[in-house]
């Protein structure tokens, strides 16, 4: 599966990319640690949700001056509903990826892949509360998505104390089932990304084990290592 714009050329770069989720709700506090961890050309800078629900896409607008010309910004949007019309404000704003809901309507997700398609930004499907994953996962590119990710959210690491890593068996059956790259999340610990690339995984996302770092720049790049990248 061909994966469009701006990711599509680091994944053929890179081969595995780390993906830090900024998920703040001051733009300024994102910005801040953003800059600590930029380890490498794999690099990628998510404006989590928490950001664009309090700062909105201008929070996006942010971190494609700070990414430049060549690195890539994703917009988790979870986009649940009018696809086409969200893909479109994420585009304007500068993204190069924007998320939907694998449990989203197919109208929605299909609409969210044309428009993406048309401006070049790809589609990422996040299979977060999605009963069966990897069915999801075979749903996700039945409808053209990009990248399926596989994501254990907040609440169900806090009350289950599951994360992603926990799971990377299921990882690896996702990596058979779905073509394109796989991504995970979910309370992801830097020593642990290995695992996850061994398993399949081609972008791994963390959030708060280097947001919250009291060293954010040392967490990235003991991340950065682990994928064993083409761009190191």
């Amino acid at each position: 599966m061909d994966v469009p714009g701006r990711l599509g050329r680091a994944l053929e770069e890179c081969g595995r990319l780390l993906q830090v989720a900024l998920d703040f709700t001051n733009p300024w506090d994102a910005l801040r640690v953003a800059l600590q961890a930029r380890a490498g050309r794999g690099v990628i800078l998510e404006a989590g949700t928490p950001l664009i629900k309090s700062y909105g896409m201008g929070s996006v607008r942010l971190l494609r001056v700070l990414q430049g010309e060549d690195g890539v910004v994703v917009a988790d949007t979870k986009t649940m509903d009018t696809g086409r019309l969200e893909l479109s404000l994420a585009a304007e704003a500068g993204a190069d990826v924007a998320t939907v809901l694998a449990v989203a309507p197919r109208e929605t997700i299909r609409e969210m892949v044309e428009e993406g398609e048309t401006r070049g930004v790809a589609v990422m499907g996040d299979l977060i509360g999605h009963p069966d994953p990897v069915r999801g996962a075979e749903e996700l590119y039945s409808l053209g998505v990009h990248v399926a990710l596989f994501h254990i959210g907040i609440d169900v690491q806090r009350s289950l104390g599951l994360s992603a890593a926990n799971r990377a068996e299921l990882v690896a059956k996702l990596a058979e089932s779905f073509p394109g790259p796989i991504a995970v999340a979910g309370g992801i610990k830097p020593e642990e990304v290995g695992r996850l690339v061994e398993a399949g995984a081609r972008i791994i996302i963390i959030g708060g084990a280097i947001t919250r770092s009291p060293d954010p720049a040392s967490a990235a790049m003991e991340a950065y290592r682990g994928l064993n990248a083409r761009c190191l």
